[in-house]
């Protein structure tokens, strides 16, 4: 069932509209230093849907960061492909810092959706790192009349009944799939995959008990449905507790060690930004980084702030992708389209 592959074909549809993408963003090879950038306004292009997680994350950063650098920044969101068309978007876009990525930790899944017949249209790891903006995580979820109250509830309920119980996410490679499909394997249990178009209708079904489990980004919705008692927090892919759920142990601490998968959000330019555009950016971030109002404002949407150079951006992507590929192979799971 993990191995099960995913044909993207007909939701990729790349030709007309990465044509149209292109046109939203200005085209160019290379870029000279830009001595008074910026002097106008600059696009942060999010590559996943309004009003989600990523996209919320994107604009407190944008604001905050605007008036850092004293210039206006558009948030453009631009769905499509899992996030390759509004990646591509940028890959594509001249660079001169006035048209930026802001990115999620899906980046490091891209290398993996696609065949070699069928290559994606850029490199993940060819692109400008600028800075990491802020850190998450998924918090695994159950209904509450399944009368299972942690992983070792689950994984004994799953390994008498194989296939039973069931997971939601926002759909197959994404990043609500992986985790919880990664380490059903390394728990040695079988749950049945139900994928949905969002996170946010997975977890509905799993209040609703349509589906057993989900593992959503971190959200206040999260939150109050466990505050209720609507839903039942079983884990976090985090490293550490998070902040805003601290009752609620994480893989690692339930005997999961290796099962670390954190949300990140970073910054990145078209390969060729000029170094000074990269540098101005970053040290905003890491002027930002240390404001306890900006802090408050990315916490109110269940993030940590962090702060990375360019090189460690680069580094944490790259690991992350060798990591994954380890992982995914391990597993026996192909997302190839």
């Amino acid at each position: 069932m993990l191995n099960r592959q995913y044909n993207r074909r007909a939701a990729l549809g790349l030709g007309g509209v990465l044509a149209m993408a292109a046109i939203a963003v200005s085209t160019g090879a290379h870029a000279q230093p830009q001595g008074n950038y910026p002097d106008r306004p600059i696009q942060l292009i999010v590559p996943y849907s309004a009003g989600g997680p990523t996209d919320v994350a994107a604009r407190v950063m944008a604001q905050a960061l605007s008036q850092r650098i004293g210039q206006n920044i558009v948030v453009m969101s631009m769905p499509g492909a899992g996030g390759v068309i509004g990646t591509d978007a940028v890959n594509r876009a001249k660079p001169d810092g006035y048209t930026l990525l802001f990115a999620v930790n899906s980046m490091a899944i891209f290398p993996y959706t696609r065949s070699a017949k069928n290559p994606l249209p850029f490199d993940p790891n060819g692109f400008a790192p600028i800075g990491s903006v802020a850190e998450s995580a998924h918090v695994i979820v159950a209904n509450k009349n399944l009368g299972i109250k942690t992983i070792a509830d689950l994984v004994a309920a799953a390994k008498k009944k194989p296939d039973v119980y069931s997971f939601g996410s926002a759909g197959i490679g994404g990043t609500t799939h992986l985790p919880i499909a990664l380490f059903a394997h390394r728990a040695g249990i079988r749950l049945l995959h139900v994928p949905y178009k969002g996170a946010a209708p997975a977890m509905a079904d799993t209040m609703a008990g349509v589906v057993s489990i989900s593992g959503p980004g971190y959200t206040d919705a999260v939150k109050a449905a466990i505050d209720n008692g609507t839903l039942v927090a079983l884990a976090t892919t985090s490293a550490k507790r998070l902040p805003f759920l601290p009752n609620v142990p994480t893989l690692a601490e339930q005997g999961y060690p290796d099962m670390v998968f954190p949300i990140w959000y970073a910054m990145f330019a078209p390969k060729g930004t000029p170094d000074n555009v990269v540098e101005k950016l970053n040290t905003a971030l890491k002027a930002m980084a240390s404001d306890a109002a900006y802090q408050k404002q990315q916490a109110a949407q269940g993030n940590v702030v962090t702060y990375m150079t360019p090189p460690q951006v680069a580094d944490m992507l790259k690991t992350d992708i060798a990591k994954l590929g380890t992982r995914l192979k391990d597993a026996g799971i192909n997302l190839e389209d």
